[in-house]
């Protein structure tokens, strides 16, 4: 049975497309693929995720290195957080899930400004029990041992866990560690996604199914993951 919640935070709790973001301030195609690729999909970048540089030490790095584009690189990443906005749905599934009790956790990787950023303002990560954020650990995803770590940490069992990602190489390296999973492509695909994860409520508030009825919904959908709520 499901007692877990795992959310990857970037695209799944909160939104993060670089693209459009930068779009605010260059316009042609290019320039847009041109600086994601400078400022988002850079190594710099990347250490910023496992914590081995801050925001402010990626910015003069990338400075440096392009200092043709120094104003555009200051331009697109001083207030790049602004990007991470989270949807009224994001934290209503959370305090739902929370109330029927299940538990629900974070595991990303995230740097420590965006991080800040995002539990300073989002009620969401006040009804979590916790999670996982890579700069605090030293370890991304996909790697299994970020998974592994959460495991250790929390003393969960993998099969009573649900990992929910954006990318498809973390949630099969989140398979390899015994998770079960869902994979979505961005925020709107779970208006159509199919039922990978049932919560079946069973003499509740949201529901009056007696247990039969509740077996023989759920044989009738067959969904990969019946989670049963009160």
């Amino acid at each position: 049975m499901i007692k877990n919640v795992i959310l990857d935070i970037g695209n799944v709790l909160v939104t993060f497309y670089p693209d459009l973001y930068i779009a605010q301030f260059v316009h042609r195609k290019g320039e847009i693929d041109y600086y994601n690729n400078v400022c988002f999909r850079s190594p710099e970048w990347k250490k910023g995720d496992t914590g081995e540089m801050t925001r402010r030490e990626i910015i003069d790095a990338l400075c440096e290195r392009y200092p043709e584009d120094a104003e555009t690189i200051h331009t697109v990443m001083d207030d790049c957080d602004e990007m991470l906005r989270i949807s009224k749905k994001s934290t209503e599934v959370v305090k739902c899930l929370c109330e029927a009790g299940i538990s629900v956790y974070y595991l990303s990787n995230t740097n420590p400004e965006a991080f800040r950023y995002m539990t300073e303002r989002y009620e969401v990560f006040r009804y979590m029990n916790g999670g996982i954020a890579s700069f605090k650990e030293g370890v991304v995803k996909p790697s299994e041992d970020i998974f592994r770590l959460f495991l250790d940490r929390y003393g969960k069992d993998p099969s009573e866990c649900v990992f929910v990602d954006d990318m498809p190489t973390n949630t099969e390296s989140a398979q390899r560690v015994g998770l079960c999973t869902i994979t979505l492509k961005n925020i709107e695909d779970l208006k159509n996604e199919q039922i990978d994860v049932m919560f079946i409520c069973i003499n509740g508030k949201l529901g009056n199914m007696n247990v039969d009825e509740a077996v023989t919904l759920t044989e009738r959908i067959a969904p990969r993951v019946g989670v049963p709520i009160h």
